[in-house]
């Protein structure tokens, strides 16, 4: 059996200066961190907005019905990327969204403070997200050298991390000057990187171009690849396991752990600071340490992974510590090595159709995930609803290390 190689693209302007000193990525990579934490701002303010002017339910649709049309329209938004130049399909949906929430920012300062702003907002997002979120996925393909990828992964997944915790008291405070505030300092954001994309960005490496097929032969290209590539299915798997079984824990398992053993609610706090520092640190060795074998040794971490989800179950302050430590390190260093490594090994002319497909199964499966999380440790148990996640982590992920073309891939 041979191992997978990865596939470099063409150059077609001179070769990239080492990703250290590339200015452009580095400009590129910005821009995306501040709009990360634009987005937290926007979402503090409309999470805040949403469950002061409606019922718990209405409010939770509200925050929850981006998924619908960003999940319907993802798939398509995998055909354009692999069809239509990146850049501008990327500052088309960049500028879309600074339309639409201008937009929605000049009726809410006029008065109009109604629900069917708030949706039409998040219906919009959701259909430019699944639009134009495959490209954006693409592009730093475009930019560096397949051996530079972990380490542009590891920056962007590090600042995105350090956006939310800075976005995170910054939406606090906007939103006292009013939702309205809150969607303009978003959209300005949204700006930073169309001037990023505008001005600054080119492409340094050509990916194939799939004009030529209708929209169905695109997809059947695609469930094709998949269908036939091993590690294709488990990077698509693995990447899956890494939302659909922590995510239950963190979003569910943990309130649930502190609310049953009345620790009060500064622990949740806490855990979650402990999972956002654990998972910054991770993010940044991963980037540091890289070296051969990346998806092999990922995997491997994601077994240690399944133990952490467990613990965080058990009715002890040690057991809650340990188990967050563990599972925002091994987080941090699995996403970036796993996001940077799939980038090597997807073939270039599939890439944005097969990042689509994965950002479905995350659309899918995460909101399927976790109420069957909540209805087993209702039935059972935290500790049994932990343990089952860990344990489904853990398994899924040893086969994926043992894997022979997953051992073999460098």
């Amino acid at each position: 059996m041979t191992a997978p190689t990865r596939s470099e693209p063409q150059l077609t302007t001179a070769p990239p200066p080492p990703v250290r000193r590339d200015r452009m990525v580095q400009a590129y990579v910005l821009a995306v961190i501040v709009s990360a934490a634009g987005d937290t701002v926007f979402a503090i303010g409309l999470a805040w907005t949403a469950v002061h002017l409606f019922s718990p339910g209405l409010a939770g649709f509200v925050l929850g019905v981006e998924m619908l049309p960003q999940a319907i329209c993802t798939l398509l938004g995998g055909v354009i990327a692999d069809r239509y130049d990146t850049r501008r399909v990327m500052m088309l949906g960049e500028l879309a969204r600074v339309v639409v929430l201008v937009a929605a920012a000049m009726c809410w300062q006029s008065g109009l403070h109604a629900g069917a702003v708030l949706f039409a907002v998040a219906i919009c997002f959701g259909t430019v997200s699944g639009l134009s979120g495959p490209a954006a996925r693409t592009l730093v393909r475009q930019l560096v050298r397949t051996d530079d990828l972990v380490t542009v992964s590891g920056w962007a997944q590090t600042g995105a991390r350090l956006a939310r915790l800075l976005g995170a008291p910054l939406g606090a405070i906007v939103i006292h000057w009013g939702f309205g505030f809150s969607m303009l300092a978003d959209a300005l954001t949204f700006l930073v990187v169309l001037l990023v994309l505008r001005l600054v960005v080119h492409t340094r490496f050509r990916l194939p171009r799939t004009r030529q097929e209708t929209v169905r032969q695109s997809l059947r290209s695609c469930w094709d690849y998949i269908r036939g590539s091993e590690v294709a299915r488990i990077f698509l798997l693995g990447l899956a396991a890494l939302n659909v079984f922590v995510t239950p824990v963190m979003s569910v398992g943990v309130a649930l752990r502190v609310s049953q053993s009345h620790w009060g609610s500064g622990w949740l706090g806490a855990s979650e600071a402990i999972f956002a520092i654990g998972a910054i640190v991770g993010s940044v060795v991963g980037t540091k340490w890289q070296g051969d074998y990346l998806p092999r040794r990922s995997f491997r971490l994601l077994i240690l992974q399944g133990i952490g989800l467990t613990a965080v179950g058990m009715p002890t302050r040690v057991g809650l510590v340990i188990g967050m430590t563990i599972v925002g390190v091994t987080a941090g260093l699995a996403s970036v090595w796993l996001s940077g490594s799939f980038q090597r090994v997807i073939a270039p002319s599939h890439l944005g159709r097969v990042g689509s497909v994965s950002n479905l199964g995350d659309l899918v499966l995460i909101p399927a995930s976790t109420p069957i999380f909540g209805l087993l440790a209702g039935a059972s148990s935290v500790l049994t609803a932990t343990t089952a996640c860990g344990l489904a982590m853990a398994a899924l992920c040893a086969v994926f290390a043992l894997n022979p073309q997953i051992r073999q891939l460098r």
